[in-house]
Formats: C-alpha cells, structure tokens, sequence
C-alpha cells in the first residue's frame, strides 16, 4: 500500500496548492483570522517531500531486517554499516528504526489531518496534535473527535494499527524486554524473528486496552501464527496502517478544499 500512500501524500500536496490559489484570488473577501486559519493549515504542502523521505527511508530499515539471520556468522555476528555486531543487537536495532519511522510519518499525517477535522481542544492544536490512535482508533473512548472518520477507521484498520502501535510502544520504551522476559524466542540467528509466548502476550494485553479486537482488520492474510516471524506482522501492519493514513489525508484534504472553496462562492 506504500505506493497508494505516495499517491495520496502527493495529491494531498497538490490540493492544497490549490486551496491555496483559491486563498490567493480571495485574499480580500475573507476576515483576515479566518483566511490565516485557512493557511497555516496548507503550509503543509512544504512537508509533503519530507514525509515521502520519510517512506523512503522506513523501507531501507525493512532492508535491513530482510534475511538477517542468514547474514550471521560462526560467532552470531551480522554486518552494521561498517562493523559486525551480534545478530540481537541487530535485530534489535533495526526493529526500532523501522518501527521508529513508521510512527514519525504517522504522527506527522495525523497532525495535518487533525487540524483540519478535529476540534481544536482534541487535536486541532498544533501544539497538541491529534494521533493516529487516540483521536481515531480508540474504541473505548465515546468521545473521539472525528465521527465519522474515526469510526469508519477503526473499524476496518484499528487491530493492524494497534499491533503495530503497542510493538512500538514496546521496542521504544521498553528496548523489547520487560520484567526480565525477552520479546524474541531467543537471542542468536537461530530464532531469527519468532515472538516469545510472553512477548506476544505483552502486545495482545497492551490492545485490549484500546478497545480494538481481530475482527477490526480488511485483510484477510494475518498470519494465523503470528509469532512466527515478526517481520511479517510489520509488513501486513504497515500496509494497513498506510492506507489508513491515506485515507484520512486524501479525506481531510478533499474536505478541507470543498469548505474554502464553498466559503468563497467557487464550489460547484
């Protein structure tokens, strides 16, 4: 879904280019807070190339994941740049590249889109930017600030969403080891990427506290064995998680141009 995401990213860019052509041919029609409102909001069109950067540059992490075991040598050493370090701390540093870069264009995204649909105590803020999950994907919560959209995403993407978002949680802030029980079935190459039992447990218990279950997943190709192979629990995350964030994006983009447009008497 990566290259529907670019699509979406890059159309996201155009349209606020001509949001802002409409601004510019109105200048004079709008209260002036009203017509800044309007722009700081398609300033974002100047990040746009920075979030594809940002794709880019998750993918070369996943790279490095890809056929990792089988780097390692006699001693579990794998090649790091210019070093070889033991396959763990690889593995370990890899996973929190990726995982790392795939929330910071997430929140990124989701910041735009906030500004745009959700109010301004909830997400509205820009210095308290709404997120991916609080502000559309938490199930539990009654009040998430985007109706429709939040309850059309979390239905179809939250269980991929919230498996990737506690994985991270627990990568970053835990280093993937938690009251002294390891994410990883082992350390060496010979474990590659398969989950430990309590490793796996401690992601499903962090989901169940965002209200989300299994049966909120499109797909139908979510590994029966989950713990098998992290790696393909990131790719079937990220997949869905793109085309979530896409989907706000374009949505909140194309509303966004439809209320300035509508405001200045030029919608159709």
């Amino acid at each position: 879904m990566t290259t529907m995401l670019k699509t979406r990213l890059r159309n996201a860019k155009d349209v606020l280019g001509n949001v802002r052509g409409i601004l510019d041919r109105q200048a004079t029609t709008l209260d002036p807070a009203v017509d800044d409102l309007f722009r700081k909001i398609i300033e974002f069109d100047t990040d746009v190339a920075y979030w594809l950067e940002l794709l880019e540059a998750r993918e070369a992490a996943f790279q490095l994941l890809t056929g990792l075991e089988h780097e390692a040598d006699d001693r579990d050493c794998v090649p790091l740049g210019k070093a070889k370090v033991e396959f763990r701390r690889a593995r370990l540093i890899g996973v929190q590249a990726y995982i790392a870069m795939t929330w910071a264009l997430v929140d990124r995204v989701t910041g735009l889109v906030g500004r745009i649909v959700c109010p301004v105590n909830s997400g509205g803020n820009p210095a308290s930017p709404a997120q991916l999950v609080s502000h559309f994907v938490q199930m539990q919560k009654t009040d998430l600030p985007a109706a429709l959209f939040s309850k059309s995403v979390a239905l179809t993407f939250g269980w991929p969403i919230v498996i990737s978002y506690a994985i991270r949680n627990h990568f970053i802030h835990d280093g993937a080891q938690y009251a002294g029980r390891d994410f990883f079935e082992g350390p060496s190459a010979a474990a590659s990427f398969r989950i430990s039992t309590d490793g796996w447990d401690r992601i499903t218990t962090k989901v169940k506290k965002y209200g989300v279950t299994i049966d909120n997943l499109r797909c139908n190709d979510w590994p029966q064995d989950p713990q098998h192979d992290l790696r393909k629990v990131l790719f079937i995350c990220e997949r869905e998680i793109d085309d979530a964030v896409g989907v706000l994006v374009a949505s909140a983009c194309g509303a966004l141009s439809f209320h300035v447009a509508a405001m200045l008497g030029e919608d159709c």
